[in-house]
């Protein structure tokens, strides 16, 4: 038996096939909410300006900085969306919101690059270009600024010591014009006077660098200017659309799962291997029809089913084991439909086989599928009314095949362990297989007492109307006795005339003008040649055990 820890890829594939509906409408329904999304979406055009930022005086090198250099390029796209850049952007735009315009920037670096890629997001591609355009020209300004008011001091801090020296200068000479040619410090003086008159041409020289470097700063310079976006970045349909296929594929893939898991009826195969532990020993597929109340033609799909099953049973059998009882799973005529068929399958194979309605409670059972009589049966053989060949009827157009119907008292009347295993052995000495059409497990034990005294049981489970509670049920009840479980068989949700009730007494009467279905073979066609002295007799009281057992051995079996 495979159990559900042997899942392969075929059985995923089963689990979606099963829901392939639920996995299409789930993606449907992502890619509708995709499109709407996208149709109701503002549209949005970006317009990018690159701007090569070039080292200033104020600029100083980092330590561990991500980008290398003298300028540190994160620090600069900082700057790009400070608030003094904002506030000039939206001069410049004419704006009174700074902060919604830093909201709509975005600024990357290229690696490797001294470059700034400054973005501006806006409604419409004009305005989209404008701002990039404006944030690129106030950042530069605000570099330059920057670096502007950085020479700015340093030449006020050298005016004020050239200041110093110039008034230390004046006072040098003002001493020096007071002294003789010969007095005696005069030398000195002068020779102070000339250090501190060169020390202000040093001052003079350095505030004139500063000048000069101050009137050549170049912050950077815009090397691609923005241009007018020629199609919105937002919304993007095609990205918009894959998203949604991406999050609508592995959600309908979760829900056909979680359908699978949570099922309740039994719908496929796989839910018996996986849920019911139970091998499948056959399926009839939907496809075949059930016409009407009797077994399947010997060359039609539904027969070619049951012939296999036949096959399959007898090859997991001894010769000494030859009671095999099929269980339904809940009431209705799934078990009886198997019980018929496989019995007929068996007969038409060469082996005598007898058919045994132990289930009282279907509508449609062994004697509505063969058309046999359901008294004298099973329920009188127990409740000794009449002996068990008295209660034997041949089915029509099958020599080797026997029927024994549920009997007049078959719901008053419960089969005991004793009866049940004299009864079998008895069978089992008259023929080589006895096929037991036992009760549903659902509603009553008895299936659990005859499959006690049988060689094998089979299930027998109807799509879309067993419970998988009921069925993995039904099978651990079968397991808890010693008799083997083969397997299931499964039959299709619709089992057409079987779900109707039939008329007490009532024979099939078959029409020379009924088209024969493709699950019928001529034969099926044909009424049974029936005499007075073949024809069974419905008995509807016997006066007593021995009478019946007198008049028994009178019948003749057809």
């Amino acid at each position: 038996m495979r159990t559900p820890a042997a899942r392969t890829l075929a059985d995923y594939g089963v689990i979606v096939r099963r829901s392939w509906w639920l996995i299409i409408g789930t993606v449907a329904a992502a890619l509708a909410a995709g499109f709407a999304y996208t149709s109701l979406s503002e549209e949005v055009y970006e317009s990018t300006s690159s701007v090569l930022v070039l080292p200033t005086a104020s600029d100083t090198a980092v330590t561990g900085a991500r980008t290398a250099g003298q300028v540190n390029l994160d620090t600069e796209a900082q700057l790009v969306k400070s608030t003094e850049v904002a506030v000039a952007a939206a001069e410049a735009l004419g704006s009174d919101d700074p902060g919604d315009l830093a909201s709509r920037v975005s600024v990357t670096v290229p690696p490797n690059t001294a470059v700034l890629e400054i973005a501006f997001r806006a409604g419409n591609a004009e305005a989209a270009q404008a701002g990039s355009i404006a944030f690129s020209e106030a950042y530069l300004e605000h570099r330059r600024s920057g670096a502007t008011a950085s020479l700015d001091s340093a030449i006020a801090t050298a005016a004020v010591g050239l200041d110093a020296v110039k008034a230390d200068i004046t006072a040098a000479e003002d001493r020096l014009s007071g002294m003789d040619s010969g007095d005696n410090g005069r030398s000195g003086l002068e020779s102070d006077l000339d250090g501190l008159r060169q020390q202000a041409e040093e001052i003079e020289a350095e505030i004139a660098a500063i000048e000069a470097q101050q009137g050549a700063i170049t912050p950077g310079r815009v090397i691609n200017e923005a241009a007018v976006p020629a199609a919105p970045v937002s919304p993007n349909a095609v990205f918009n659309l894959a998203a949604a296929l991406g999050i609508g594929l592995p959600l309908g893939l979760i829900l056909a799962w979680a359908r699978h898991r949570l099922a309740r009826k039994v719908a496929y195969p796989t839910d018996l291997v996986e849920r019911c532990e139970l091998d499948v020993l056959a399926t009839v597929p939907p496809a075949v029809k059930f016409q009407r109340r009797e077994v399947f033609g010997a060359y039609s799909p539904g027969g070619r089913v049951f012939s296999q099953l036949r096959n399959v049973v007898a090859a997991q059998l001894t010769h000494d084991q030859r009671v095999i009882v099929v269980a339904g799973v809940a009431p209705g005529p799934a078990a009886s439909v198997v019980a018929a068929n496989l019995a007929t399958a068996m007969a038409r194979a060469g082996d005598r086989a007898t058919a045994v309605a132990a289930n009282p409670s279907t509508t449609v059972g062994l004697p509505e599928l063969f058309g046999t009589d359901s008294v004298p049966g099973l329920a009188d053989v127990w409740s000794g009314r009449v002996d068990l060949a008295e209660a034997t009827h041949a089915a029509p157009r099958q020599p080797s095949l026997n029927v024994i119907g549920p009997g007049a008292a078959a719901r008053a009347t419960g089969p005991t362990s004793e009866a049940a295993a004299e009864t079998f052995a008895k069978l089992a000495e008259a023929g080589r297989f006895v096929v037991v059409d036992a009760p549903p497990l659902s509603c009553s034990a008895d299936a659990q007492l005859l499959a006690g005294h049988a060689d094998a049981v089979i299930l027998a489970v109807q799509a879309g109307r067993d419970s998988i509670g009921e069925t993995a049920a039904a099978a651990l009840a079968m397991r808890q006795i010693d008799t083997p479980l083969l397997g299931a068989v499964m039959l299709p949700s619709v089992l057409g005339p079987m779900n109707t009730v039939p008329l007490p007494g009532a024979r099939r009467e078959i029409t020379s003008t009924r088209a024969v279905s493709q699950d019928e073979t001529p034969t099926d066609s044909l009424e049974p040649v029936e005499d007075e002295e073949a024809t069974t007799q419905v008995m509807p009281t016997v006066p007593s055990a021995a009478s019946g057992r007198a008049s028994g051995n009178a019948v003749e079996t057809r």
